[in-house]
């Protein structure tokens, strides 16, 4: 009976496997909440007493000329609270509970109507919220007015611009009726911290952006027992892709198994990294040694926990093409044939050759390399779409950091960039604008005392064809093509920075707010002024040098032609 059912059971839609995809991605991620209300409350066990009575079958003479009465037991106390304190106040074991039944820890922020230390309070709230996924607002924290949750809204907002867009979903949760107004004055709020939402479709009194989501919930509607269990949905739009919900559950492993990885690193080795730092030439890669371990146990964690094969193979991709297939736009190639989702599944299932997609024989469906970025088209939608997400995903590839991307610069030790190998700068001259990345060795960046020169290879604007691409102040993305035959060579020379001994980046303001970096060559190099637009990858900076090295080294012909087209396997 039990194998009928399964085999009539209807087969899970498209949409469902994609919702427990994403969600499963959350949970892995999410660890901590803070929830912040003035009306905390507790229920309190009732205890209901034995029945028994200390009475006697015959009347007692106290001796002082009165009759004992019969001793009822006392009756337990009963709940009277109206429906209206109900809807307001914060049932903190329900929530407490209904959090730590999702894995994740719940604390509580539950200032004093009569506290006039406003202060203490914002310090308490934004130092919760500074460590915390979610966090959880009442909408009337003091006086039966919004107007401290509104600044607190407004300061986290703040905080979280501050951190090159930190991520967090904010929930109003209240006792209040919801209405159009309050979702306004929330969204309002934010905005003046920085952060601009936008409303989702048939979402309800739901806002988001690409770090924040703002939900507003009234406490009758969700209950405390189901609180976290909505917000953990409400998170997972931010888990709305392949590569979110991969970042997500990786950052969620390397939680998980970060106390192990910390073990790793025990006191026992101090006396092994110092001796390796004393003894080595130069003695900063052996840090840098340290800190390529920690990241390889990150590594490691992710690994273990099967993050990779789980939310970026081919059951997950599977998943995304059937939930995502009514949105792709098909593109002809040839006669009678097109990039469509029956293709992208026969390239899933069995790959792609020189000549074209395998069809699971020996067959091949003809697709030519030329057309082969009408893939990216299809699947993004159109054009324009495609060509933003591949500058997207090639300036990630690309950059290790980015001076005006997505990339977190500044943190609490004042970090400044440092000139090395594959830095990418811009210099200024009149209204030309000139780009250089540094190919000096990273070896040869440290250490230094006296003006030292460095060598830098430019590059040509292209915005067509282009070896890299990356973002300027405005906005605007800028491609730049670097030249293997007839290259561009320049030498600078710089002072370093007599505490850290290397050629450090000056921090400037726009008018804006934006921070950004300016090199600074020394007056025998002209005293030209660079301003730092990012890093490029080790391996993809010593590519380019290679490139060079390449190109120089050729050399005519050495051998048979006949041998090497054997060689290459040309000939049989």
């Amino acid at each position: 009976m039990t194998a009928q059912i399964i085999e009539n059971a209807l087969p899970t839609a498209p949409v469902d496997v994609w919702v427990d995809h994403t969600l499963s991605a959350v949970r892995k991620f999410l660890k901590s909440a803070v929830v912040i209300d003035n009306q905390p409350y507790v229920p309190q066990p009732l205890h209901t007493a034995p029945p028994s009575t200390f009475s006697t079958s015959s009347t007692i003479d106290s001796g002082m000329g009165d009759d004992f009465e019969e001793l009822l037991a006392p009756s337990p106390e009963e709940n009277t609270l109206s429906d209206d304190v109900l809807a307001h106040i914060l049932d903190v074991r329900k929530v407490s509970d209904a959090f730590a039944g999702n894995g994740m820890a719940c604390a509580f922020v539950l200032p004093d109507d009569g506290d006039p230390d406003v202060i203490s309070i914002e310090r308490r709230v934004l130092g919760a919220a500074k460590i915390s996924d979610i966090v959880v607002i009442d909408w009337y924290l003091r006086d039966n007015v919004p107007v401290l949750t509104l600044e607190l809204l407004e300061k986290i907002a703040l905080d979280d611009v501050r951190e090159s867009g930190r991520m967090r979903l904010i929930c109003v949760y209240t006792g209040q009726p919801l209405d159009a107004q309050i979702f306004t004055d929330v969204k309002a709020a934010i905005a003046k911290g920085g952060i601009l939402l936008d409303d989702i479709p048939n979402n309800p009194y739901c806002a988001k952006n690409s770090s924040c989501v703002v939900v507003l919930l009234n406490k009758t509607e969700v209950p405390p027992s189901e609180l976290s269990t909505t917000l953990i949905k409400h998170f997972a739009l931010f888990a709305e892709g392949l590569l979110p919900s991969f970042a997500l559950a990786a950052v969620g492993a390397i939680r998980k198994n970060i106390h192990h990885m910390v073990t790793r690193f025990g006191s026992d080795l101090d006396s092994s990294y110092v001796a390796n730092r004393l003894i080595t030439n130069p003695p900063e890669d052996v840090a840098e040694l340290i800190r390529e371990l920690l990241v390889a146990e990150c590594d490691n964690a992710l690994g273990i926990e099967s993050i990779a094969d789980q939310y970026l193979d081919k059951t997950a991709i599977e998943a995304w093409i059937s939930k995502n297939e009514n949105f792709f736009v098909e593109q002809p190639y040839g006669k009678n044939l097109s990039v469509d989702a029956n293709l992208c599944s026969l390239l899933l299932n069995n790959g792609i050759d020189n000549t074209g997609a395998k069809n699971g024989t020996k067959k091949t469906i003809e697709f030519p390399v030329k057309h082969r970025n009408k893939v990216s088209i299809a699947l993004a939608g159109s054009e324009v779409k495609s060509k933003q997400s591949e500058a997207a995903f090639s300036k990630l590839v690309v950059f290790k950091r980015e001076a005006f991307g997505d990339t977190k610069l500044i943190g609490g030790d004042g970090w400044r960039p440092s000139l090395t190998t594959g830095t990418l700068v811009r210099m200024q001259e009149g209204e030309a604008k000139r780009y250089f990345v540094c190919l000096t060795p990273a070896c040869d960046t440290l250490r230094l005392s006296d003006e030292t020169p460095f060598v830098f290879l430019e590059a040509a604007i292209d915005d067509q064809c282009y070896s890299v691409i990356l973002r300027e102040e405005n906005g605007e993305d800028r491609g730049l093509y670097f030249r293997g035959k007839h290259p561009t060579l320049m030498t600078y020379k710089f002072l370093p920075d007599e505490k850290s001994q290397r050629i450090r980046g000056e921090l400037h303001d726009t008018e804006h707010g934006k921070p950004f970096f300016i090199f600074s060559a020394s007056a025998s190099s002209g005293s030209q002024r660079f301003t730092w637009l990012g890093e490029i990858r080790y391996a993809r900076a010593a590519s380019e040098m290679a490139k060079l090295a390449g190109n120089w080294m050729r050399i005519g012909i050495s051998d048979s032609e006949y041998l090497r087209l054997i060689e290459a396997g040309k000939f049989k």
